[in-house]
């Protein structure tokens, strides 16, 4: 574990934001995709990306929800955003809805990494077997950014690189660290693990992947950035029961426009362009992850590992 009771409280409590969606700039010509937007965070985005003037892609998994969403959006922006089937615990599926995208668009400007799941029940396993926490916040992004890299690379240009925002979590910092590659699929070890620490490890192997590709994207012209969207209420809580947990989320969840803040931050704002392979807290402030993600051999381990998972898929 890596966080002190002061990152605790400061996780918390965050200073009023400096930074507003008022700010983010004219995003004509932009086409954007969001994972995970057709609710909480990821559609809020949505939102302020299709008022700021960008093509945007809601990816989700379950179409209905999606075009609901894509009517609200509609009504609050008068934008459309376009749908994309993406179901991220299916590694097939993942390698149809990357290939889907290709034959509608030429380019991608910015790709966020929104979408993930918190603490299911530990029977729920993705289409291949993978923990379901790991093969949904981890395993299928990665396989969705390795499908859609060369689009991002080849759609930058001087001054205007394009970006990918990965979405973890302060409970990144709880993680007993190292990774524990042997809860990845299901196992004795992965029962006896549990959910709660399954997610805090899906969150903290994100960061490890970001912060090993921020390396060497940068010459391909894409900033790499890792963001912790706070404390919100979302629909993320829903295998979560019980008054007292749910007396801490009316007492402590901040309301849903604030966790977008960051990540519209990373992926927007023309100064956040500096800001490759860093962690932004809430809300849209620089600050940094587990001490454990900063070990490169980590890195290089779990990138690796993955690269290995999704190769039949690439």
């Amino acid at each position: 574990m890596d966080a002190s009771l002061l990152t605790v409280f400061a996780q918390m409590f965050p200073p009023k934001p400096k930074w507003t969606v008022e700010q983010i700039p004219d995003l004509a010509g932009k086409v954007c995709v969001v994972t995970g937007g057709n609710t909480g965070i990821g559609k809020e985005t949505c939102k302020q990306l299709l008022k700021h003037g960008a093509t945007v892609y809601l990816a989700a998994r379950s179409q209905s929800k999606a075009e609901k969403a894509i009517e609200d959006l509609q009504k609050e922006t008068g934008k459309e955003a376009r749908f994309l089937q993406l179901d991220l615990g299916d590694l097939s599926a993942v390698k149809q809805s990357a290939e889907e995208f290709k034959s509608h668009e030429t380019r991608l400007d910015i790709l966020f990494l929104n979408a993930g799941v918190m603490v299911p029940p530990i029977d729920q396993l993705t289409a291949q077997g993978y923990d379901m926490q790991f093969g949904v916040n981890v395993l299928g992004h990665f396989l969705f950014l390795k499908l859609l890299y060369p689009l991002l690379s080849s759609s930058s240009s001087p001054g205007s690189p394009s970006r990918f925002v990965w979405t973890t979590s302060s409970v990144n910092w709880y993680f007993h660290a190292p990774m524990k590659y042997d809860t990845l699929k299901d196992s004795p070890a992965r029962r006896k693990l549990g959910p709660s620490e399954l997610y805090c490890q899906s969150k903290f192997a994100t960061v490890l992947l970001v912060l090993y590709l921020a390396k060497t994207c940068a010459k391909d012209g894409i900033v790499a950035i890792t963001v912790d969207p706070g404390n919100i209420q979302t629909d993320l809580q829903r295998y979560t029961s019980g008054v007292f947990s749910k007396l801490l989320h009316w007492l402590l969840l901040y309301p849903t426009p604030f966790g977008a803040i960051s990540q519209l931050y990373a992926g927007t704002a023309p100064e956040a362009a500096e800001y490759n392979g860093r962690y932004l807290r809430p809300w849209a402030r620089l600050g940094e992850p587990h001490k454990g993600t900063k070990d490169t051999k980590e890195q290089e381990k779990m990138w690796t590992y993955c690269e290995g998972e999704v190769k039949p898929y690439l």
